[in-house]
């Protein structure tokens, strides 16, 4: 007979949730945080979805759903943490790129990469200047830097603008990279007017 170790996470979830109530289908990765943005019907149920979860992937280690909606200035959305050991602080690896990021308290979208990785390879000609208004934690402006490209990265977002520091040091492209903390329109009307001022990142 099968025991609970030899069936799939989707498997031992129809097993254990109430007839008629789907597990969910996929799961966002973050480094090892897993996203998860659980229906309504399925809130109840959310610890033994998350601990299920953890239980079947091995390389995880917290697991949170979304509790509301992008939203605020630095668009973040709340999250609980459902299960594990509760870090939110991660590292992510994206066109050879090593991120780390707080999952908590900044926007990070995975499914952005292929969208990052198309601008730099076809848009971004050699000696051309990066402007990234909303480059949270450095997921255009490294790789670019990394490309050899001058970048001036903006995010309002404190927490965002922390860990582009981090990145930035961490990939080695300090001397590339002007690391701003300011609203994106006065960023970007600064630089129209020519009154960018460099802000180079800290060693």
């Amino acid at each position: 007979a099968l025991s609970y170790a030899d069936l799939t996470a989707a498997e031992a979830l129809r097993a254990l949730l109430p007839p008629g109530l789907d597990p969910p289908a996929s799961f966002e990765t973050v480094g090892h945080v897993a996203h998860l943005n659980l229906r309504a019907e399925l809130l109840p149920h959310r610890r033994v979805i998350g601990a299920v979860l953890l239980d079947k992937n091995p390389r995880l280690r917290t697991v949170v759903t979304k509790t509301g909606d992008v939203g605020g200035e630095f668009r973040v959305y709340p999250m609980e943490i459902l299960a594990g050991d509760g870090g939110t602080v991660t590292e992510v690896i994206q066109h050879g790129v090593r991120f780390r990021l707080d999952v908590a308290t900044v926007y990070w979208n995975s499914r952005l990469e292929a969208e990052h990785r198309r601008l730099l390879e076809r848009w971004l000609r050699p000696g051309e200047v990066l402007l990234d208004a909303m480059a949270g934690v450095g997921p255009f402006a490294v790789p670019a830097a990394r490309a050899g490209h001058a970048v001036f990265a903006n995010d309002l977002n404190p927490d965002s603008h922390r860990w582009l520091l981090e990145n930035v040091r961490a990939n080695r492209v300090a001397g590339l990279v002007s690391a701003h903390c300011e609203d994106a329109r006065a960023f970007l009307a600064a630089a129209a007017g020519g009154r960018l001022t460099p802000a180079p990142v800290p060693a």
